[in-house]
């Protein structure tokens, strides 16, 4: 007697949750997990008054070193570092709360027990992914109050505030899904996360230690000459000052001395820095500076860390290579010209941001392909349930 299997009622019918519904599903599941745990409650009121610590401690030393000077206190600077402070500490939570997401579970024997569900490899992956940043953005918003009272405190531009914090949400979201990817290709938990920890520490120093040898290695010595006071003019400038201590008399004779002028020549290095400038990119210091550096026209262009660090590396992309020569000697006003302003380089930081998205999206790749299932080839030792 042979039989047929009833027909699943409709109602009973079970169906694919989708892309956006299920990593929408993994990312609420892993954010309620998060939240039962109160480590990251502790880590964020820990977080909150480091954070005002550090700013207490920047406007109180601005302040101090502007009577030092007896010059009137500005506290623009301020800004920058605390901003730069909130990147710093995402560099070192981002990889904390991201890497160990997927390769705890998988250790623990629960991931199968998701895997085997409906909810496809992507949505898996980059819920994950999405449940991470949202908790590196937390951190962002505890640390907002602060970035804010820079903001009034040093007079800046309320559109570098929206701009900071767009440059931090990416950061953090590009290191989350770095530690996210690497969590997925990685078994153990612990290698993963100090993997993690190894690529972000190659973005921030790796970049400066392979400028740095990439100048030292093209750095050539080239002689030039270069025009001087002789030692005639100096010894009659020093015989003003040697039978008197008036300062006016000083002066008048100073005025009167003809000035004559020698060349001399000496060895300079020269480092074409316009070919390497690129190698500093990917920097996430690099791109958080030259996305809220100020723009040229304003009051502040050139007094904090952003400006100095986009105009240092804008600059670098001009041609270096080729030896300059100066003149110390005055030149005469009918020989003297007025130099025109040089023009700063082109942006960079979106070259930045374009290589950090093109590693997140190999590593992601490179994820998938580890945690697609059914796997064709599993490594050795691996728990499957």
């Amino acid at each position: 007697m042979t039989g047929t299997a009833p027909a699943i009622p409709p109602a009973f019918e079970i169906r694919p949750p989708g892309f956006w519904r299920g990593m929408r599903h993994i990312a609420a599941l892993e954010l309620r997990q998060r939240l039962r745990s109160r480590t990251l409650l502790v880590l964020a009121i820990v977080w909150f008054c480091l954070i005002g610590v550090v700013t207490g401690a920047m406007w109180l030393w601005l302040s101090a070193m502007s009577g030092a000077y007896g010059q009137g206190f500005d506290s623009y600077p301020l800004f920058s570092v605390i901003v730069y402070f909130v990147l710093l500490f995402g560099t070192l939570v981002a990889p904390a709360i991201s890497a160990g997401s997927i390769s705890a579970e998988r250790s623990g024997g629960t991931l199968a027990t998701t895997q085997v569900t409906l909810i496809g490899t992507w949505s898996l992956l980059l819920g994950k992914a999405l449940a991470a940043w949202v908790t590196g953005f937390a951190f962002l918003v505890v640390a907002a109050p602060f970035v804010v009272i820079s903001l009034l405190l040093s007079r800046t531009d309320p559109l570098q505030l929206l701009v900071a914090v767009l440059a931090l949400a990416l950061q953090i979201g590009v290191f989350t899904v770095f530690g996210v990817a690497l969590s997925a290709m990685i078994s153990s938990q612990v290698f993963a996360i100090v993997t993690a920890y190894l690529l972000v520490a190659l973005l921030s120093i790796g970049t400066l230690i392979a400028f740095a040898l990439s100048v030292g290695v093209s750095t050539r010595y080239v002689d030039i000459s270069y025009q001087t006071f002789s030692p005639g003019y100096w010894n009659a400038v020093n015989a003003c000052s040697a039978d008197t201590n008036d300062e006016d008399a000083i002066a008048k004779c100073t005025e009167a001395v003809p000035v004559e002028c020698v060349t001399e020549a000496t060895t300079v290095p020269v480092s074409p820095t316009s070919g390497i400038w690129w190698v500093l990119t990917p920097n996430p210091y690099v791109v958080v500076a030259d996305m809220v550096a100020p723009r040229a026209g304003s009051a502040h262009a050139s007094d904090d860390l952003f400006s100095g660090i986009s105009t240092l590396v804008r600059g670098m992309q001009d041609d270096r290579a080729k030896p300059q020569d100066w003149n110390d000697c005055p030149a005469p006003r009918s020989e003297s010209s007025a130099s025109a302003p040089s023009e700063t380089g082109a942006p960079v930081w979106w070259i930045g941001a374009t290589v950090q998205l093109a590693l997140a999206a190999g590593l992601l790749w490179a994820g998938h392909r580890r945690l697609r299932t059914p796997a064709a080839k599993l490594p050795r030792g691996a728990r499957v349930a």
